[in-house]
């Protein structure tokens, strides 16, 4: 499979009604919760420009451009997920969406101070070009953030076929293959961190919503063909290898060389509207 055909199939599962109502606007384990953490983490200075890599419907894009004052660009593969984030974001200044292949970025050498990439490195059937391309974007003592599923076996046959689409996991690395991928590619690591107990409460949440879809009382359900049964089954079996550690959920910070402090903080100041309580405001 080419990498645009890849990409286009996952792009494809996560543009469905059914997924779409069980996940919400966050694909990934960890949720909005977890996004905002790598938000907060990266002390943007003024000026910086933030990619969105593989953004989705735009919801970590809004968070960086709502919390720091900078332009963010969010980019991905699926039209559909971005005329979503568009339709987000109309309100907003220096915020972008464009659709392009990770690994043909459309952004010049050196010329932004943060990549995020949050659940999407697994699915990029050219990884070392991805990353190779993250290298060549960023400035010197730029930030790279990502997280991913980390598999650590050979999965089970139905869970494999059923991983292809749902998670992505079918060519997903340990995480020691993505710190030499990165490695390779010139970046510095800087922290890793397990994050698998978001994946446990992603599989929660989905088993919650499956409940209340058996009972006829999750909106929208009804009207979606969701194999319940199936879909329970799965979500047992994927725990169960969550909680043996064939499968992982983590957090990897890189730069390219030494980490640059910004002079001054971009933080945006709080709004008339801003709840304290929701960690929009510094």
């Amino acid at each position: 499979m080419s990498a645009v055909d890849a990409a286009a199939c996952c792009a494809a599962f996560y543009e469905q009604d059914w997924v779409r109502l069980l996940l919400g606007d966050s694909f990934h384990p960890g949720g909005e919760d977890l996004s905002r953490q790598l938000v907060d983490d990266l002390q943007l200075g003024p000026g910086a420009h933030v990619v969105d890599l593989a953004c989705g419907t735009g919801t970590t894009a809004l968070l960086v451009h709502d919390a720091w004052d900078v332009t963010v660009t969010g980019v991905d593969f699926s039209e559909r997920n971005l005329e979503r984030a568009r339709l987000r974001a109309t309100d907003r200044t220096d915020l972008r969406f464009v659709q392009a292949e990770a690994s043909a970025l459309p952004f010049d050498d050196d010329s932004v101070h943060a990549v995020l990439c949050e659940c999407a490195v697994s699915t990029f059937a050219d990884k070392p070009g991805v990353a190779a391309e993250i290298a060549r974007v960023l400035v010197p003592g730029g930030r790279f953030v990502m997280t991913d599923m980390a598999v650590y076996a050979a999965l089970p046959d139905d869970m494999a076929a059923f991983g292809r689409g749902w998670a992505c996991v079918d060519d997903a690395l340990t995480v020691e293959g993505y710190e030499a991928l990165l490695v390779a590619a010139g970046l510095q690591p800087l922290a890793i961190t397990d994050c698998s107990e978001g994946l446990r409460s992603m599989l929660l949440q989905l088993k919650r919503k499956l409940l209340l879809a058996g009972l006829g009382q999750l909106s929208g359900a009804a009207a979606l063909d969701l194999d319940i049964d199936e879909l329970r089954g799965m979500i047992a079996s994927a725990r169960a290898l969550v909680d043996e550690g064939t499968v992982r959920y983590a957090r990897l910070d890189f730069s390219l060389g030494e980490p640059a402090l910004p002079a001054a903080s971009a933080r945006r100041p709080p709004t008339e509207a801003c709840d304290p309580s929701t960690g929009c405001c510094p």
